[in-house]
C-alpha cells in the first residue's frame, strides 16, 4: 500500500483528496492546523498529522514519506500582497525547507498551483501560448513565485517537484465558491450577464484528483507543469443556470456587460472608501464575461489523464453537497 501525505487536508480540495486516494487503496496523512474544522474528514481512515505550515520547521513529518500533494494555501482574489506572500509562497518555501532537513525518501512533490499563472482571456492557452496576464492578481503573483521557486529547486537540487495548473475547481466541500454561489442563486442574484456563453476553464474536482494521483505516479515528469481542466467545457451560463435551476431559481432579468462591469468598478471603489469587502469587483466581473480556456492535451498524452466530462451529474453533486450543507446548519 502507499502512503500519501495531503496538506490542506481538511480544506475543499483536500477533502476531496483525501477521499479519492482512500478510495483507490492509498494510505492518506491528512496535515491540517491544530484549530481545523474537520468536518470533511468525518468517517474517513486517515491519519492526522497536526502542524502549522507557517512554522514548518516545527513539524513531525512521518518517516518515509515518498508522496506528498500540497494542497493547502490562501485561495482568494481579494487577498492583500502580504497575505498571499505569507500563506502561499513562504509557506511552500519554508515546507519544502523541512522535508530537506528531515531527510524524506521524497519520490513526488505534487504542487496545486493554478491556471492563471500562465494567463487569462484567451482559447487554449499553454505554456508556449500564454493568455493574458493575470499578475496584477496577488493571488496569482504569489502562486507564479511559487512556482519558480519549486522548478528552481528541482533544476538545483533535483527536488521532485510536478505543478498542476487547474482552472476554476468547483464541487463538494466548497464553502468558498460553490456555497456562495448558490446562496446567491437562492437570492435571485442575476448571475449570468449578458449573453453568458463564453466559456470557462471549468475543472470538476473529481477530475483534478485523478490529475494529482495521476502526477504522482507517472515516471519521468519532474519538473514539469500540466494545466487541468474538463475535456468540455461549460458556458458561464450553463453553469449558472445550473445551479439556479438546482436550488428552484430561474433568472428573468440580464445585466448587460458594459452595466455590469461598471457596477463591479463602483463597488469595488466603495469597499475600498469605506473598508468592506465586495462580492464583486472588475477581475470577477470580467472573468465571467470573457473566453477563457487551456490546452490540456498534454496533460493527457503525458499523464493518461482522461477527464470526465457528465456536467449534468457534477452540477447536480454540488447542489446535492450545499442542500445537505444547509439543511445541517453548517452554511451561514
Amino acid at each position: 500500500m502507499s502512503r500519501v501525505l495531503i496538506t490542506g487536508a481538511n480544506g475543499f480540495v483536500g477533502s476531496n483528496l483525501c477521499r479519492w486516494f482512500l478510495e483507490r487503496g492509498w494510505a492518506v496523512d491528512a496535515l491540517v492546523r491544530e484549530s481545523s474544522d474537520l468536518h470533511f474528514l468525518e468517517g474517513l481512515d486517515v491519519r492526522l498529522i497536526k502542524g502549522d505550515l507557517r512554522f514548518s520547521e516545527r513539524l513531525d513529518l512521518p518517516r518515509g514519506t515518498a508522496y506528498v500533494v500540497h494542497a493547502a494555501a490562501l485561495v482568494s482574489d481579494m487577498a492583500t500582497d502580504e497575505e498571499c506572500s505569507r500563506n502561499i509562497f513562504d509557506m511552500t518555501k519554508s515546507f519544502v525547507r523541512r522535508i530537506r532537513a528531515a531527510g524524506l525518501p521524497l519520490r513526488r512533490f505534487v504542487y496545486i498551483s493554478t491556471a492563471l499563472t500562465i494567463g487569462q482571456g484567451r482559447l487554449d492557452i499553454s505554456e508556449e501560448r500564454r493568455g493574458r496576464t493575470a499578475i496584477f492578481v496577488p493571488y496569482v503573483r504569489h502562486k507564479i513565485r511559487t512556482e519558480n521557486e519549486l522548478l528552481d529547486e528541482h533544476a538545483v537540487r533535483g527536488f521532485p517537484a510536478v505543478i498542476l495548473r487547474p482552472g476554476d475547481v468547483f464541487g463538494p466541500n466548497d464553502r468558498v465558491t460553490c456555497a456562495k454561489l448558490l446562496g446567491g442563486c437562492e437570492a435571485g442574484l442575476p448571475l449570468v450577464a449578458g449573453h453568458g456563453r463564453w466559456r470557462f476553464g471549468y475543472c470538476y474536482v473529481g477530475n483534478l484528483c485523478q490529475a494529482v494521483e495521476r502526477a504522482l505516479i507517472t515516471p519521468g515528469i519532474e519538473g514539469r507543469a500540466y494545466a487541468v481542466t474538463n475535456g468540455a467545457l461549460p458556458t458561464w451560463r450553463d453553469f449558472f443556470h445550473a445551479m439556479q435551476a438546482g436550488v428552484g431559481r430561474r433568472q428573468r432579468l440580464y445585466v448587460p456587460v458594459f452595466l455590469a462591469r461598471l457596477v463591479s468598478w463602483a463597488s469595488f471603489a466603495a469597499a475600498s472608501v469605506l473598508g468592506f469587502e465586495s462580492k464583486l469587483n472588475p477581475y470577477r466581473a470580467r472573468r465571467v464575461t470573457s473566453e477563457t480556456t487551456y490546452d490540456i492535451s498534454r496533460t493527457i498524452a503525458e499523464l493518461g489523464y482522461t477527464p470526465d466530462d457528465d456536467l449534468a451529474k457534477q452540477f447536480a453533486e454540488i447542489v446535492a453537497w450545499y442542500k445537505k450543507e444547509k439543511s445541517a446548519g453548517r452554511l451561514a
